[in-house]
């Protein structure tokens, strides 16, 4: 077994500082002889040379030859001194005229009795070329795990989008894998049919019947429809079986058609007619306008509240016509939409066309959009007499003006008239403040005041804090 030699400073100084870089270039890549001051006064190159042009590194500083973010490094690496170990290995991007930057990994070894360092390098490109090619590989992964997310989203809005009810099912268990809105009338709660048995849907007469017509198809046997009936709705239905190959299983592609009319109101188009007729007859009123406000469609409920002979005669008017508030009420409905997306239970009131008596509603709203259009579909509900009738006065107010009272040959009459002004101002502040949902350039609009003026009213009414923003509204 060879013997093993340690070699300590004193005999590491007593070799000849150019025959060990000579001897240790045999080993590494690269080998730089450092002087005290930096300065690289040698170049070794490996057996294998890392570059053409190494010899151009000679007389400069060793700083200057690398890039800025490994000049922290190389800094590192030039403290090492006697009494100290060698120096840990660091990667540093060595820069060569006439090459690319290089990946070098450094080592320095201390010779003090010439004062001068040993740099020994090991060239890191591969790794860097295999490290390039693995970020390569991971993008080219991402960009088809992305396209593939692209395909099964669109197959899962063509799959839904069919107003033919489908079901995907197992070729080797039968069970359901997915099932498309279309079946959602005829099967029930799509989440609780997948994974279910497919002949279960069906009566347990049919079952035998039914695995054979599936297990015939999946062995490419062309045949008719079967006829069965569903459980759930005693339907008498028609279904079809088509084989897809999915990797290396196949899975069968089952429509089902209802034989009768009844069943089939679960397509999406005579959904939407339904859902059109249902807003139609609501007991609320149902506008959709434009962002402007300009009504495109009503339903008969809001016909009635207007008051308007007929529908046409509402269709391309602003809603701001019926609003109790007329532009205040819109510019605040549609202004709170616009910025959060809805607004509910808005109060105000609807104007009727013949000049009857307002009517108390509550308004909520969402916006949409419709192909390139920007909608907003506006709910009305109309308030009983009962629940808008109010008490004759607030509490506070009650308690107020009876402390007032108290003052009568007190304090001289105009003070006491001037505190009652304050009270009722303050009341009218706060109930403009709620009907705007806080919106104070709103609330400024609906009292006849300038912005500025409420916020002195409310500053002096200690509604706001006196360090509020005046033009920022809530």
């Amino acid at each position: 077994m060879p013997k093993i030699y340690n070699l300590d400073s004193s005999q590491l100084n007593a070799l000849d500082i150019n025959l060990a870089a000579e001897l240790l270039a045999y080993s590494v890549d690269l080998v730089l002889i450092v002087d005290k001051s930096g300065v690289i006064e040698r170049c070794i190159d490996g057996s294998k040379p890392i570059s053409s042009n190494t010899a151009a590194l000679v007389g400069k500083k060793w700083l200057d030859t690398v890039a800025i973010d490994s000049q922290p490094k190389v800094n590192a690496l030039l403290k090492t001194s006697e009494d100290q170990d060698e120096q840990k290995w660091r990667q540093v991007n060595q820069e060569i005229e006439g090459s690319i930057s290089l990946p070098i990994q450094y080592s320095t070894i201390f010779f003090a009795n010439q004062n001068k360092l040993v740099a020994i390098g090991k060239d890191l490109s591969s790794i860097a070329t295999l490290q390039q090619k693995l970020v390569e590989s991971q993008q080219e992964i991402e960009r088809d795990y992305a396209n593939l997310h692209a395909i099964q989203n669109r197959y899962l809005q063509l799959f839904n989008s069919i107003d033919q009810a489908y079901l995907i099912v197992d070729s080797q268990t039968l069970k359901i894998v997915e099932v498309n809105k279309s079946a959602g009338f005829l099967v029930g709660d799509l989440k609780k049919v997948q994974g279910k048995l497919f002949v279960n849907l069906f009566p347990a007469k049919d079952h035998e019947a039914i695995q054979s017509y599936l297990m015939e198809s999946k062995a490419g046997i062309l045949q008719s429809s079967i006829q069965t009936t569903l459980e759930n709705l005693k339907e008498n239905v028609e279904i079809s079986s088509t084989i897809l190959r999915e990797g290396n299983q196949n899975i069968c592609l089952v429509s089902i058609k209802p034989k009768s009319h009844t069943a089939n109101l679960g397509t999406v188009n005579e959904q939407a007619a339904l859902l059109s007729q249902a807003m139609e007859d609501f007991q609320d009123g149902f506008i959709v306008c434009s962002s402007n406000g300009v009504i495109l469609t009503t339903n008969n409920t809001f016909v009635s509240m207007s008051q308007s002979t007929q529908k046409e005669g509402i269709l391309g008017k602003s809603l701001e016509i019926w609003l109790g508030r007329a532009s205040v009420d819109l510019k605040i409905i549609l202004g709170t939409v616009r910025e959060h997306g809805s607004i509910k239970d808005y109060a105000s009131t609807i104007t009727a066309d013949d000049g009857s008596s307002p009517i108390e509603v509550r308004i909520s709203a969402v916006g949409f959009n419709s192909s390139k259009l920007s909608l907003v579909a506006i709910g009305i509900h109309q308030v009983s007499k009962a629940a808008t009738q109010v008490a004759d006065k607030p509490d506070n107010l009650g308690k107020n003006a009876k402390e007032l009272t108290q003052l009568v040959g007190k304090v001289p009459l105009k003070q006491i008239v001037t505190e009652t002004t304050d009270i009722i101002e303050k009341l009218c502040i706060l109930a403009a403040l709620d009907l705007t949902m806080t919106n104070r350039a709103s609330a400024a609009e609906l009292l006849g005041l300038s912005r500025q003026g409420l916020y002195i009213k409310m500053r002096r009414f200690g509604i706001v804090d006196s360090n509020a923003n005046d033009d920022v509204d809530a």
